[in-house]
């Protein structure tokens, strides 16, 4: 019997089945090396840019805000005919010595006015957006600062060391003791600064101080601070401050949010150019993005080395170059010296 041939077992038999190994290869060190560092390379190119839009963004956000605070003075004054004092009532004397800071006075015309209903002494405590500049390197994780006892106003309850910081200080050579008309702002609008950033925390070697939003004191309830004391229900005078103002007095402490703040007598800079007596004014130009551990808190600062953000008393907000000499800005803080620099010079 002849065996025939099983197809079916020929069929099922395996053939050997050539790989290609060439495609099971897979990258060498070197070639992942490189690719890793190209990647490195990306990053680090789109990392600057990505910082530069972060910046900008912050930028901006300082300018509304300080926008939205030179509105909120001018929507002020149409209401009381005055800009509020940097602390005090309003109007000029009532009889609460407790009227509040000049940014507590501006709470209803910043959409805030369930804050300013809590009261000064209540409100004190509270961070409030509006006042943080996202680029202020001082502004605490809270945004509230730990004042130190001895510099407690007398309105204020001792017992809540608590108060909120800001970003921004107001110009002192506008607002002063008093509420002031727009007829004091001589130089025009435009051209005098009315709000500008501020570090919230100073610290430096001795006499530190803080920008805290609430902070402020009637010189009325301090009658014996100043030399000669005041009289009943007055505010100072040149008499007073043609004797200085005594170092320990509340009205001079660190913690007030301004600048351009007419402090205690001293040497008369070199750049000073003022034709009416220097009283150290604190009204050079500011410290451009100094250390954090080094920084005066009766100045300005700026939170960039290019620059600083500014209001004016227009209504408008505008960046100023860190190339602004001494004499430029001080007559951009004063309001009534008949200067005719502006800020572009």
């Amino acid at each position: 019997m002849t065996s025939g041939i099983n197809l079916c077992s020929l069929m099922s038999t395996e053939l050997p089945v050539r790989r290609n190994r060439q495609s099971q290869r897979g990258f060498t060190l070197i070639e992942l090396l490189v690719v890793i560092a190209i990647i490195a390379v990306l990053i680090g190119l789109l990392l600057p840019a990505v910082q530069r839009v972060r910046v900008a963004a912050a930028n901006t956000q300082s300018l509304n805000n300080l926008k939205q605070l030179a509105l909120a003075l001018q929507n002020h004054y149409s209401t009381h005919q005055a800009f509020p004092p940097m602390f005090g009532t309003v109007p000029k004397g009532g009889p609460n010595l407790a009227g509040g800071s000049i940014f507590y006075h501006l709470l209803p015309y910043v959409e805030l006015d369930n804050v300013h209903r809590m009261g000064v002494d209540a409100s004190r405590s509270l961070p409030l957006k509006i006042l943080h500049a996202p680029l202020d390197p001082t502004y605490t994780d809270t945004g509230t600062f730990p004042l130190p006892p001895e510099f407690n106003p007398p309105w204020a309850d001792p017992s809540n060391p608590t108060w909120g910081l800001s970003s921004y200080s107001a110009n002192w050579q506008v607002f002063g003791d008093t509420p002031a008309q727009v007829s004091k702002i001589r130089d025009g609008l435009s051209n005098t600064m009315v709000f500008g950033e501020k570090y919230a925390v100073a610290q430096r070697p001795v006499r530190p101080g803080a920008t805290l939003w609430g902070y402020g004191v009637d010189p009325r309830s301090i009658p014996d601070q100043f030399n000669p004391p005041l009289g009943p229900g007055a505010y100072p005078t040149e008499v007073q401050w043609a004797n200085d103002q005594p170092a320990d007095s509340l009205y001079v402490t660190m913690y007030h949010p301004r600048t351009g703040f007419v402090n205690r007598g001293g040497a008369v800079p070199t750049s000073w150019y003022g034709t009416k007596p220097w009283r150290c004014r604190c009204m050079l130009k500011p410290e451009w993005a100094p250390p954090v551990d080094n920084v005066h808190p009766q100045k300005s600062q700026s939170f960039t080395t290019a620059g600083i953000n500014i209001a004016l008393a227009d209504g408008s907000a505008r960046f100023v170059s860190s190339q602004t000499s001494d004499p430029v800005w001080s007559a951009a803080e004063t309001p009534n010296y008949g200067e005719t620099i502006g800020l572009d010079n």
